[in-house]
C-alpha cells in the first residue's frame, strides 16, 4: 500500500520531512523468532513500514512490479487505486475500562434486547456497528476481535506501547459489518456484492484483518503484525 500525505490529511503519522508511506511485505509465510513474533503469535507475510520523501523517489514505473511466485495465493493483492475517506469510529469498548464496558453492555440491552427473549442472542451493536470501523484502514483505532480487548501492543525491542499505523484485511465488511459498507454496496446479485467486500483479492489466515504496528520511540525496532 502506498500513501501520499496529500491524500489523508487527516493522517498525523508522517514523521517530519517525509509525505509518502508505504507498506510492503513479502507474500509468503513467514514463522518469527522471539524478538520479532507477532503480538499474537499467528504467522504471516513479513512487513516494512517505510516512510519516505516524495522528492527522492524515483520516477514510477509504467508497469507495477510482481514477485515470480508467492507463497499464498492471497498474499498478492490486486491493484487498486485507493480513494481515502475519513470516517469517524470509537476504540473497542474493553480498551476503555470495564465501568465503561459495561455501560455499553447495559445500553445495548435496553436498546436492542427487546429483539430476542434471549439475552445471549442480541447484536454487540456498539463494537460491530459504531466502534473500530472494519476494512483496510491507515490509522484510528486498531481492530480487536470477538475475543475482545487484550491490552496495548508492547514493542519487543524497548516495550513502549506501540502505535498502529494500518489495517489490511480480508474484507471491507462482513454479516456483523456490513453498516460499514460504501452505499450501494448491498446492491445487486451475490457474486457482485462478494467482489466489492474484497477488492484487493487479499486473504489472511481464516479470513482475517493484520493489524500493523511502528515504535514510536524508534523506527529501527520491527514493526509488529499480527492476525485478528
Amino acid at each position: 500500500m502506498q500513501v501520499f500525505a496529500r491524500d489523508v490529511p487527516w493522517y498525523d503519522g508522517f514523521p517530519a520531512g517525509t509525505d509518502v508511506l508505504q507498506i510492503l511485505w513479502c507474500p509468503f509465510q513467514h514463522h518469527y523468532d522471539d524478538a520479532t513474533m507477532p503480538y499474537n503469535g499467528i504467522a504471516g507475510p513479513f512487513v516494512q513500514v517505510c516512510y519516505r520523501n516524495s522528492h527522492s523517489l524515483s520516477e514510477s514505473p509504467s508497469v507495477p512490479p510482481e514477485p515470480l511466485v508467492v507463497g499464498e495465493a492471497g498474499y498478492l493483492p490486486s491493484p487498486c487505486l485507493l480513494r481515502p475517506e475519513p470516517v469517524t469510529e470509537y476504540p473497542h469498548p474493553g480498551a476503555l475500562g470495564e465501568e465503561f464496558e459495561e455501560r455499553v453492555d447495559e445500553w445495548e440491552m435496553a436498546t436492542f434486547g427487546d429483539i430476542t427473549d434471549d439475552p445471549e442472542d442480541y447484536e454487540p451493536r456498539f463494537r460491530w456497528e459504531l466502534s473500530t470501523a472494519p476494512g483496510w484502514k491507515l490509522g484510528g483505532h486498531e481492530p480487536w476481535n470477538y475475543q475482545g480487548y487484550f491490552g496495548p501492543v508492547q514493542c519487543h525491542s524497548c516495550g513502549s506501547e506501540m502505535r498502529f499505523v494500518a489495517a489490511v484485511a480480508s474484507s471491507e465488511w462482513d454479516g456483523g459489518t456490513a453498516s460499514w459498507a460504501p452505499a450501494g454496496s448491498l446492491d445487486g446479485p451475490v457474486d457482485s456484492r462478494l467482489r466489492r467486500q474484497s477488492p484487493t483479492g487479499v486473504r489472511l489466515g481464516s479470513d482475517e484483518t493484520m493489524r500493523i504496528f511502528t515504535c514510536p520511540a524508534s523506527p529501527e525496532h520491527p514493526v509488529v503484525s499480527d492476525l485478528m
